[in-house]
């Protein structure tokens, strides 16, 4: 049980530093603080980010647990066919943006309001293919542990959406509201012919 509560607290803990460090008042203290040295911001941000959420996978991988449902062969094609079609959306999601800015090794100096591509159909491909991952990462180990992991990283997405609403509304104004009224968050409209 222990085990667990450490889990929870480790993704609690990550999802605050990954808001913290994601806020737009951050980013102008450590711009403000640290002059051209502030380009390397979204570098060390990433580097924060991705080595902290492999500490948690290997956390969650060394707690022991029991399966909650027994894996088949059928699920484990269904997590891959899942985690798949998460990592196209990830790929259609960056030819919208730039890697080497999303990453930290470019900068751009005014971010741009981008429609196109994929963020026709959806508004957060990120997320759609979080999601996506996530649920096909629990059907692929489909024990207590990863589904604890699963829950914290649901729950984060519910509280971090709405506060990255806000940012891009304060960011793009009306523009924005006018994107968010005409097309869904994560999954796609069915449009009807005729």
């Amino acid at each position: 049980m222990n085990q667990y509560l450490i889990l929870i607290a480790g993704w609690i803990i990550y999802f605050f530093i990954h808001s913290l460090l994601a806020s737009d008042r951050i980013k102008e203290y450590f711009t403000s603080l640290l002059g051209k040295l502030s380009a390397y911001y979204r570098l060390l941000y990433n580097v924060l980010a991705t080595g902290g959420l492999l500490f948690l996978l290997f956390l969650n991988a060394s707690i022991p647990s029991s399966y909650i449902l027994q894996p088949t062969t059928w699920t484990r094609y269904f997590s891959l066919m899942l985690a798949t079609v998460g990592i196209f959306i990830l790929k259609a999601a960056f030819k919208q943006y730039s890697l080497g800015e999303f990453l930290g090794f470019r900068m751009d100096e005014r971010e741009s309001f981008k429609t196109e591509g994929i963020l026709v159909y959806i508004r957060h491909p990120l997320y759609s293919a979080t999601v996506l991952i996530t649920i096909g990462f629990w059907l692929f180990i489909p024990d207590v542990t990863t589904l604890i992991s699963v829950g914290c990283i649901f729950l984060y997405l519910a509280i971090g959406i709405p506060l990255e609403e806000r940012k891009l509304i304060k960011r793009f104004g009306d523009a924005y509201r006018e994107y968010r009224n005409n097309v869904p968050s994560f999954i796609p409209k069915l449009k009807r012919k005729g």
